[in-house]
């Protein structure tokens, strides 16, 4: 029999890998919600050093990063019926205003530490790319708002106001999802295992996994909107935090509001299209105003 050639071999490894992604996907409800917002995170630093090295693989590099994430969300739709497109009329006046609160505090805390929270020295790479090229600044200025304004509040909302806020709803029950964490971690499993808290715990259901299921989207406790928030508040820059917190707290109101009990679900799709409100309108800013430091 003739061997198999490369291309068949190559095929058949994608499909293997592709078999076991989708296996290792559908085992957990976790996996397919913070997955797109790990792989958008792992980029980050590969992004800016191509920009460190040439601004021409910024447009590259960011299409390929949201690319990845754009096909994971499209690949494991079926997984994440929350993930919805409906449109709420709050959305609109919720994004402005959050995004208008962003920007006034991060002011107050450059006003209150310049040296800490002020711009760096040397130009945002979109003003060396303006100065450059302008094919390059305006094909990466156009990427950044598609990512921004249609990819991040997908994935974002998908991780923090569906899989933080349910999976974090209770406090006691989340103590127990840590200590059973830390039996997973090299060195200290053991130890934590045979301590009094681990084999307290040791026949408990998984708690991370079993407040998410349980737990309808919109779902609200002062913990779960507090854990929630603080997990989207640390994935910014500290002199965003502020504006973190109003963004953390009036999204999770608009997803407790559009699901409440007695109405007709609406999923993510009001606090997707309002974190997409308020991105585009940084976005504009931004240009508009040539003022970078919060891109």
């Amino acid at each position: 029999m003739p061997e198999p050639s490369i291309t068949t071999q190559t095929t058949s490894d994608a499909g293997t890998w592709l078999t076991a992604l989708d296996g290792w996907m559908a085992r957990n409800p976790w996996h397919p919600r913070v997955t797109p917002f790990l792989v958008y995170i792992a980029f980050l630093p590969l992004i800016s050093l191509g920009r460190s090295w040439s601004l021409t693989t910024y447009p590259l590099l960011y299409a390929l990063q949201t690319g990845l994430v754009a096909w994971l969300l499209w690949r494991y739709r079926r997984l994440l019926p929350e993930l919805t497109l409906r449109f709420h009329w709050l959305a609109v006046p919720v994004g402005v205003g959050v995004i208008a609160a962003w920007i006034a505090l991060g002011e107050v805390m450059i006003a209150l530490s310049p040296s800490w929270f002020g711009p760096e020295g040397e130009p945002h790479y979109f003003e060396q790319m303006q100065q450059q090229s302008a094919g390059l600044y305006w094909l990466s200025l156009v990427l950044r708002l598609l990512g921004m304004s249609l990819l991040v509040p997908l994935f974002e909302e998908l991780f923090v106001r569906s899989a933080c806020l349910r999976g974090l709803h209770s406090a006691r029950k989340t103590g127990v999802a840590l200590v059973q964490l830390l039996e997973d971690v090299p060195l200290v499993g053991e130890w934590v295992m045979e301590s009094k808290l681990g084999k307290r715990f040791a026949d408990r259901p998984a708690m991370f996994t079993q407040q998410l299921t349980q737990q309808p989207l919109g779902a609200l406790t002062a913990f779960g909107v507090t854990a929630s928030t603080l997990v989207f508040m640390v994935n910014h820059v500290m002199r965003d935090w502020p504006g973190a917190i109003v963004c953390g707290l009036a999204w999770c109101a608009l997803v407790g509001w559009t699901n409440r009990a007695g109405k007709r679900p609406m999923g993510l799709g009001p606090v997707v299209w309002s974190h997409a409100v308020a991105n585009a309108c940084l976005w504009a800013w931004c240009v508009w105003y040539g003022d970078w430091k919060w891109m």
